[in-house]
């Protein structure tokens, strides 16, 4: 059997600035899994005080993001935005996606942040076949060495 997550946005709480505590402390609010049942990912995130705390203290430098479904970074593999090219997201914002990926038991999804020298991996999730019909699904997706903090949202139909 196989299926296809539909990955609906992802919404920055946190741009990367390298290490930061307080978007480490407000990932630790969010639980590994979120069923959304008809919540958005900003009204989720504006009901943790934690996260908003950190969406206020973030710097204003959006990231550079495109997203791969392996583990490397690599701009030329993206799936999203595609064409060798990435997209600005800054802490606070959603970027609507509306991507089909294919899912064989389980698969990666890993957002990036291109920079000349070196992209930085901002977070994964491992979208799960088992997840079939569960309706909108956020996951975070988080890199303690970036300070980054994303939460994707999809489905599997």
């Amino acid at each position: 059997m196989s299926a296809t997550a539909t990955i609906l946005d992802v919404y920055c709480v946190h741009a990367a600035t390298g290490t930061d505590s307080a978007a480490n402390s407000a990932v630790a609010a969010f639980a590994g899994k979120i069923p959304l049942g008809g919540t958005t990912l900003e009204a989720l995130v504006q009901s943790v005080p934690e996260a908003l705390a950190a969406i206020d203290a973030s710097r204003d430098d959006p990231d550079d993001l495109y997203i791969t479904t392996s583990t490397q970074g690599d701009l030329s593999q993206a799936i999203w935005p595609g064409n060798g090219s990435a997209g600005s997201v800054g802490s606070g914002q959603t970027q609507p996606l509306g991507l089909a990926v294919p899912v064989e038991g389980a698969q990666n999804l890993s957002l990036w942040d291109h920079d000349l020298s070196g992209d930085d991996l901002l977070g994964s999730v491992r979208i799960e076949e088992a997840e079939l019909g569960e309706g909108p699904i956020a996951k975070v997706a988080s890199s303690p060495v970036e300070g980054s903090v994303y939460l994707v949202n999809y489905r599997v139909d």
